[in-house]
């Protein structure tokens, strides 16, 4: 059997001498993201022009670099940033070398609090079309065509005590003595596979009520329909295919993809439409589509039956499953809707495809609400700003994960994720840029693991 080379503590600190960590970040954003200095100095500023200190786009870089850093809050992002080095190398990467002082974190709340969150969600919209247009991630597309767009939904902050008046809540105990209400924020985030490894935020809607005693309250299905509005005005020709869970296997959400032209595959459970399984378990013997493989440790199957209709829409199911020989572990066993053709030749690559749905809670929130993003934080007690620290955070993951999978930097050295950004930021805090703009200024091509 194949071994892998022991890598040793002195390999490390000997391959990572190679490189200035801060210089590769700013190059990450030069190279892959280039307008995010202009988007961000484009942005309507809310505040009273005859007393502005710093400019926006100072105090939106800043909070970006935290959420890179894995700094956990605001405050701790101006301990941490409180060096002579960071403020010139912000300064630097700001196109502000005059900087001699960074924002307080009061500050850069105070300032979130009153910006228009749709500016934010512009400037994601334009680092996105940036990413497609670089044709980078052509090999990402499902069929060679589409787009996979993620759909799902995460519950964020959460409290006792009354939020704001568009919060969502839930009662615990109903009918008891005990009886109390839970308040939280909820949004609904698309996200867009650009690489195994890399999914980035492409539209997000915020699932919220009229007030606090809303009698019907804003769910996740009314949410799905004003993203997809919002997704297609912004993209009107962007090829996308959506991947969601069973939620969202009904007639409405398949009226509204044929409407923008957009293809799915959902996660299925018998129980969404009993109608299509029943007919997808009486015609699956009688199309004999299914085929099975044998490897070194596992049983893997397929089947499938295209052209079920549902309400007017045809719809096709596909069934893929895996069993391990030697007996640990349970089987597995995943059903899928979809309106693309399923064949012998594509059945796998679509059901791969159906299952990377769980990358958005994996890679996605997962990642942010517990590998230092730390999304569930409560950065702002206002609604607003609690918005605008949500895309700022999904701009700082975007970068943050272009950096992890650029193969030549970790790959010869066994870093978690968190010692990745660590050392990141000891970089950003030991090399000074201005040092090294020449070598910032070097043309740049990152191959991926």
């Amino acid at each position: 059997m194949k071994t892998r080379a022991k890598i040793t503590r002195k390999d490390t600190r000997e391959h990572l001498a190679q490189f200035h960590l801060a210089c590769e970040l700013v190059k990450v954003i030069h190279h892959y993201f280039p307008g995010l200095l202009s988007l961000l100095k484009r942005l309507e500023d809310p505040r009273d022009h005859r007393y502005i200190t710093y400019e926006s786009h100072v105090l939106l870089m800043t909070r970006i670099l935290s959420s890179i850093f894995y700094i956990s809050s605001m405050r701790k992002t101006s301990q941490e940033f409180n060096s002579d080095t960071v403020i010139q190398n912000i300064g630097y990467l700001c196109g502000k070398p005059e900087l001699s002082e960074l924002p307080y974190w009061e500050t850069i709340n105070d300032y979130l609090k009153r910006l228009d969150p749709s500016q934010l969600q512009g400037v994601v919209c334009g680092l996105v079309r940036h990413l497609i247009r670089s044709r980078v991630f052509e090999g990402s597309r499902i069929r060679g065509r589409y787009w996979q767009v993620i759909v799902d939904g995460t519950q964020l902050e959460s409290s006792l005590r009354k939020l704001d008046p568009k919060s969502l809540y839930r009662t615990h105990r109903k009918g008891t003595p005990e009886e109390y209400r839970e308040y939280y924020y909820y949004v609904l985030e698309a996200k867009l596979v650009l690489r195994e490894d890399i999914l980035v935020s492409i539209m997000t809607e915020f699932v919220e009520n009229e007030g606090l005693e809303a009698e019907k309250q804003d769910c996740e299905r009314k949410a799905c329909r004003r993203l997809l509005k919002k997704l297609h005005e912004e993209f009107p020709r962007l090829p996308v295919c959506l991947s969601a869970d069973s939620l969202y296997a009904c007639e409405t959400f398949f009226k509204e993809c044929r409407g923008y032209g957009y293809h799915y595959i959902l996660r299925f459970k018998e129980g969404s439409i009993p109608y299509v399984a029943k007919e997808f378990g009486t015609l699956r013997n009688r199309e004999g589509n299914l085929r099975k493989e044998e490897t070194e440790d596992r049983s893997v199957w397929t089947d499938y039956v295209n052209g079920i209709d549902h309400e007017g829409h045809l719809v096709n199911l596909l069934e893929y499953g895996e069993e391990k020989k030697n007996g640990e572990g349970k089987e597995k066993r995943f059903l899928f809707l979809t309106d693309l053709p399923v064949t012998k030749k594509n059945v796998r690559a679509t059901a791969e495809a159906g299952r990377w749905r769980w990358k958005i809670e994996n890679e996605g929130f997962n990642t942010q609400k517990n590998y230092g993003y730390c999304l569930e934080h409560m950065y702002s007690r206002l609604y607003q700003g609690m918005k605008n620290h949500y895309y700022l955070i999904q701009i700082g993951h975007m970068i943050a994960q272009v950096m992890e999978a650029w193969e030549s930097l970790w790959k010869k050295v066994k870093q978690s994720r968190e010692q990745k950004h660590r050392r990141i930021l000891e970089s950003w805090k030991q090399d000074k840029l201005k040092e090294y703009t020449q070598e910032i200024e070097r043309g740049l091509q990152i191959r991926f693991g």
